[in-house]
């Protein structure tokens, strides 16, 4: 199909763009355009603010007439020929659009009328008119005037004159259309001459525009300094001005849309645009991730301002860290809440392992942020392209994979991909969800250890354990499934199975008096949760077990990491009658201070200390420790892990108050609990042993 004439193609079959209107076209346009309006306005306006004028004109068109036709008729009279009246008429009627002339003797007798077929106003209104010199009778759009004839001083007769104008709309709007028509033609005449005298004058913008549309992007020189027009500068300067302006926001939106804003370092979206790009490039390059070990809990603890001081703390150290091992083109950022990347292309394992080392002992130094000192430690995973992956969603994926092994062996650290991490990450997977379906399914169940008064042998409680019994019947240790809940945010919801279990339980077997109390583990996560000490007023309230029966055990961990905030959550159910033990206790670094203030009645004694009573020379001396300092409190204490007589033995000379232990019982399922406690009887144990 052939090109249009305004549209011609190219040899391709592409249509070459309309040429546009240069600066000087659109001036000359616009004037034009302007001296138009400006004309038309004129036209439209003045006919509207001139009608009074029109009326006025309309009064003396119709006064001349019957003042005209008054005259010749009275020079006719003079002259002796009145007989001619009618040819007088017929020539005068025809002077004004739809003009009628009309003459009548002194007896109103009309003699003679030409003109159109108007109707002749009545006697009387005639009589008015002749009487006023300037009278004008108007009816509908027809003006009428007359005037008496008298010569010689004797009233020959009267003249009666009238018109109808044109209406006024197409009197104007003929003038209108006429005008603008002349006006068109005019200014056609005369663009070519406006529009060279625009572009003479525009001259040095125009070329200043071309130069402008010319320019390298790359030139990063002024435009005021390319041009000495005075008239131009100011322009030119302002210009270079808002260019700047411009120029410093984009870098500034660049800048808050790449970099994180905590520790300044490039953020999640600029990092993985780097890592697909090293990927896409090809060659080896390492991939390690660093997550900072429960910092979650700083947050907690110290607030979102301290922790992000110390994220920014962790960056600093990472970039120091990264940069000191000499691995070149090495690019970090931060990609997560608590997560940090390590993009090290062309890197060795060797080196890569050096630079995590040095990191992880960066990191693990102490940090003093605003009158706070905290200590963090991180866990890397690494992986290796393309070995383990060929694309940068895999490889992170990959090092993610590393580094839930690296959590896991929290001695080293930090890990490398590989194979077998996958195979188990899968199986980790597995065990995730069937955790999920087991905790709805109602699979976890409490099992109980009995607590034995050394003094005496009388059992006097049990603590109750969450087990998973699978429906295969194989039974899940807690350190497997526990670590799981944590991480995926159920063990609020086990806990508060577990503990209602037990209070149910230790309910029944007090109706029946088989026992007195009965302890339930808590779990720092709980401690976010908001309905846990409502969970706990709910589980006492439905059992009909008394709260003095319920003891909570809490790590000594979670006790001194925010003392004040277990103290808040725990004080509620402390004065309800709860009572509460601190578990685990002389397995941290131990704050005596921080735990006095605590609402605590029990002590327990951790169990690699009683285990080690025989094997470490130390051990007794910290077992001593530990009572010594529950007997200045007042505070009863609870050994974990006895298992052989000896250390019962002990346990008693050193005054403590009760053991717990597959010396007295493995936990139980409380229907074994029940038969156990029926025929357990007390063996009370020997005071005097060597």
């Amino acid at each position: 199909m052939p090109a249009k004439k305004d549209q011609p193609a190219t040899k391709g079959g592409a249509r070459k763009p309309r040429k546009r209107l240069g600066l000087a076209g659109r001036v000359a346009m616009i004037a034009v355009a302007a001296a138009f309006v400006a004309a038309l306005a004129q036209w439209v306006v003045t006919p509207i603010l001139a009608q009074g004028e029109i009326r006025n004109q309309r009064h003396i068109a119709v006064t001349s007439g019957a003042n005209l036709l008054a005259d010749v008729a009275r020079v006719h009279a003079e002259a002796g020929h009145w007989a001619e009246i009618p040819t007088l008429v017929n020539a005068l009627s025809n002077g004004l659009p739809e003009g009628q002339s009309a003459v009548f003797d002194a007896n109103w007798k009309l003699l003679a009328i030409d003109g159109v077929d108007a109707p002749l106003p009545a006697r009387a209104t005639l009589d008015e008119l002749v009487k006023d010199p300037n009278g004008i009778f108007k009816t509908g759009e027809r003006f009428y005037a007359a005037r008496p004839i008298i010569a010689h001083g004797e009233a020959f007769g009267y003249a009666l004159y009238s018109f109808e104008p044109r209406p006024f709309v197409n009197t104007w709007i003929m003038v209108v259309t006429l005008n603008a028509i002349v006006l068109s033609l005019f200014l056609l005449v005369i663009a070519p001459l406006i529009y060279r005298l625009a572009r003479h004058a525009l001259k040095p913008v125009t070329d200043l525009e071309r130069r402008i549309r010319q320019r390298d992007a790359k030139d990063k020189s002024k435009l005021a300094d390319s041009s000495d027009d005075r008239l131009l500068k100011p322009l030119l300067t302002a210009i270079d001005d808002v260019h700047e302006r411009s120029e410093a926001a984009m870098r500034r939106a660049l800048a808050l849309a790449y970099t994180d804003p905590v520790t300044r370092l490039p953020n999640r979206l600029r990092f993985l645009s780097r890592l697909d790009a090293t990927m896409a490039a090809g060659g080896e390059a390492y991939l390690a991730i660093c997550d900072l070990d429960r910092f979650r809990q700083v947050n907690v603890t110290f607030g979102p301002r301290v922790a992000d001081l110390a994220l920014a703390v962790v960056g600093e150290r990472l970039r120091a860290a990264a940069s000191a091992t000499g691995i070149t083109s090495l690019f970090l950022g931060r990609i997560g809440a608590d997560q940090f990347g390590i993009l090290m292309p062309g890197a060795t394992q060797d080196s890569v392992k050096a630079c995590l080392s040095a990191a992880r002992e960066a990191v693990s130094e102490a940090i003093s942020v605003e009158g706070h000192t905290l200590r963090v430690t991180a866990s890397f995973g690494a992986a290796r392209a393309p070995q383990d992956a060929q694309s940068g969603g895999d490889l992170l994926k990959q090092a993610e994979v590393a580094l839930k092994e690296a959590k896991r062996e929290a001695s080293r650290g930090i890990a490398f991909f590989d194979q077998s991490l996958l195979d188990r990450a899968r199986a980790q997977s597995r065990l995730e969800e069937e955790l999920r379906d087991g905790l709805d399914r109602g699979e976890f169940v409490a099992v109980f250890q009995p607590k034995v008064k050394f003094e005496t042998g009388e059992l006097v409680g049990a603590e109750a354990l969450a087990r998973w019994r699978r429906p295969d019947g194989a039974i899940v240790s807690p350190g497997v499934f526990i670590p799981i809940a944590e991480d995926l945010g159920l063990i609020a919801k086990l806990g508060k199975q577990v503990m209602r279990d037990a209070c149910f339980a230790a309910a029944g077997w007090n109706r029946r008096g088989i026992i007195s109390s009965v302890a339930v583990n808590v779990s720092p996560h709980q401690f976010d949760d908001p309905d846990f000490v409502g969970s706990v007023y709910r589980a006492l309230d439905e059992s009909g077990l008394p709260a003095e029966l319920l003891e909570l055990e809490i790590t000594e961990s979670a006790a001194v990491a925010d003392p004040d905030r277990v103290a808040r959550i725990m004080w509620p159910l402390r004065n309800r009658g709860v009572r509460l033990a601190i578990d685990d206790f002389g397995t941290g670094h131990s704050n005596f201070a921080a735990i006095t203030r605590l609402p605590f009645d029990v002590f327990k004694i951790d169990q690699q200390f009683v285990r080690a009573l025989s094997t470490d020379p130390h051990a007794p001396a910290i077992v001593e420790m530990i009572l010594a300092m529950a007997e200045a409190l007042g505070q009863e204490t609870v050994a974990e892990g006895v298992e052989t007589k000896e250390q019962a033995d002990f346990l008693l000379r050193r005054a403590c108050t009760i053991g717990q232990g597959y010396y007295y019982s493995p936990p139980l399922p409380a229907d074994e609990f029940d038969a156990f406690v029926r025929s357990y009887r007390p063996r009370p144990a020997d005071r005097f042993a060597a």
